[in-house]
């Protein structure tokens, strides 16, 4: 709460009343504005430090400091966050509110590096003490935040960074090429009509308005010399070679296009994310190809082998989902729709961009800002971004990230652990409901050096341990895994018992998790 008091009091610089919005719009914007800088509920907390002596304050702070002045087109948001820093740095008696900001500026998709370089630019203008007390600010918050300092670094995992490239309106796919150096990227450009930037892979503008027109364009892939485009209500198929809209096909099942994948035979597939279907292209006609109630909303989509890989955004199209919400992955088989959970990715994230990487790939999600590498038996967090990490794509072990609510793109080198996948899963999952358990865990066998056992999908319980039959039944009560057993003669009785599993382990903690814990590899 003392950090968003603080970044909201340093906004605040006069009050006057316009006649562009009403109060009301302000103060929504404003409230909006602000739980992007500093999180759900900053506005709230603000309204009830202020209640009982100056609730006026609030109106002015949230409805004028934020709803008019901080959103104000021209500069966006990065932009004014290093501006106030500089300010902030200047005045050399504001540290509390510098370092609010130096976190704000970092959410916004701000490197360390670039902070730095304002502190030494206001050297030459401000002093050098000044200049030094925000530097010494700037390591504070990255000490505290255990954030990776350099530039060159992601924070979790060595991806390193070729180049970033500004300009574009919301970002939300990349796909390159894989005949020449271009890159295209979709611009969904909310308050106005989309376009198609098209840029190389070394980071230099071609032209940002490469093909215009459009709506709100998202998921991008290439067949053919063919882009084709999701984009709302359209699939829109663009010439690459003239730049120029071929046709838009629609359908009246159609909610939200969103990403498309085409198959090494040319079918194309496309993800209605709000409509939760997956639609084929057939004949120039949009037609529902697969749809199940376990998939609410089809967000990225890929093809790999025989499979039609799919991720979920989660139950809701909301970025405040809570991790029991939380999309995983599936695969569809081409030929049956035959549907299968890939199990080290349940409940990942609110899970956007797909792209393959060796044994295994690569997947946006976490509230979208976090990449995963996914396979069978692993799931590993590489790398943590700034929101708004969208649909990415991956060439020639490089990755080309769109940051959507940055308004800009980055290209990293992959790192070795990537490319060899010799990776190690040491996150435990507590399942909390029969159906998770069902998904993640039944019909596996669990065991040691001892032995091993299997509680089945149809509540049976059966094993070997110490060369003595176990037999049993499960079930589930409230968040426990339940089980009444006997090994041999020897009756185990009723238990209660916390259920925690990695991809290639389980963790039993007996008593509704106040008791002996013992840990079991699987079979």
């Amino acid at each position: 709460m003392k950090n968003q008091l603080i970044i909201v009091l340093t906004l605040f610089l006069g009050y006057s009343v316009t006649a562009q919005n009403t109060k009301e719009d302000n103060y929504k914007t404003g409230v909006k504005i602000l739980e992007e800088l500093s999180g759900k509920g900053a506005a709230e907390g603000l309204e009830k430090v202020f209640k009982d002596v100056s609730p006026d304050m609030t109106e002015y702070i949230i409805g004028y400091g934020f709803g008019e002045i901080y959103n104000r087109e021209g500069l966006d948001f990065k932009t004014k966050e290093l501006l106030i820093i500089a300010s902030l740095t200047t005045q050399a008696n504001a540290k509390s509110q510098l370092k609010s900001h130096i976190k704000a500026a970092l959410k916004l998709g701000a490197t360390p590096n670039e902070i730095s370089e304002t502190m030494i630019l206001l050297s030459l203008y401000t002093g050098f003490p000044a200049a030094n007390n925000g530097i010494f600010a700037l390591k504070e918050v990255l000490d505290e935040a255990n954030y990776a300092a350099s530039s060159k670094l992601n924070s979790t995992d060595q991806l390193i960074k070729n180049w970033e490239l500004d300009g574009f309106v919301m970002p939300e796919s990349i796909v390159a090429s894989p005949t020449e150096n271009w890159l295209y990227v979709s611009n969904v450009n909310q308050n106005d009509k989309g376009y198609i930037s098209r840029i190389t892979k070394d980071g230099e503008v071609d032209n940002y308005k490469w093909v215009t027109g459009l709506n709100n364009p998202a998921g991008l892939a290439l067949y053919q010399d063919k882009l084709y485009v999701g984009d709302g209500k359209e699939l829109h198929i663009i010439d690459v070679k003239k730049g120029k809209l071929l046709s838009s096909i629609t359908s009246t099942d159609v909610v939200s296009l969103n990403d498309v994948v085409v198959s090494k035979t040319g079918q194309v597939f496309i993800s209605d994310i709000a409509g939760g279907k997956i639609f084929a292209l057939n004949n120039n006609k949009l037609e529902v190809w697969f749809q199940t109630p376990e998939i609410n909303h089809p967000n990225g989509i890929f093809i790999q082998n025989e499979d039609l890989i799919i991720a979920d955004f989660g139950v809701e199209l909301s970025l405040e989902l809570t991790p029991n919400q939380f999309g995983s992955m599936y695969k569809v088989n081409l030929k049956d729709k035959s549907l299968t959970i890939i199990k080290s990715a349940y409940q990942l994230g609110a899970l956007d961009g797909l792209a393959a990487v060796k044994d295994g790939y690569l997947v946006t999600g976490g509230t979208v800002s976090d990449l995963f590498f996914i396979n069978n038996n692993t799931k590993k967090l590489v790398g943590k971004f700034p929101k708004g990490l969208a649909d990415i794509s991956v060439e020639n072990n490089v990755l080309y990230a769109p940051i959507l609510f940055s308004n800009k793109i980055e290209s990293f080198t992959l790192p070795v652990a990537i490319t060899k996948a010799k990776i190690t899963d040491d996150n435990w999952n507590r399942i909390e409901t029969k159906e998770q358990y069902l998904k993640l865990a039944a019909d596996n066998f669990y065991g040691d050096k001892d032995g091993q056992s299997v509680a089945t999908h149809d509540g049976q319980i059966f094993g070997v341990f110490g060369g003595k039959i176990l037999t049993g039944t499960w079930d589930w009560k409230d968040n426990f895994f339940t089980r009444t057993s006997k090994i041999g003669d020897f009756d185990l009785g009723y238990d209660e018992i916390v259920i925690e599993v990695t991809t290639k382990q389980m963790r039993l903690t007996l008593n509704q998790g106040q008791g002996m814990s013992v840990v079991y590899d699987k079979k």
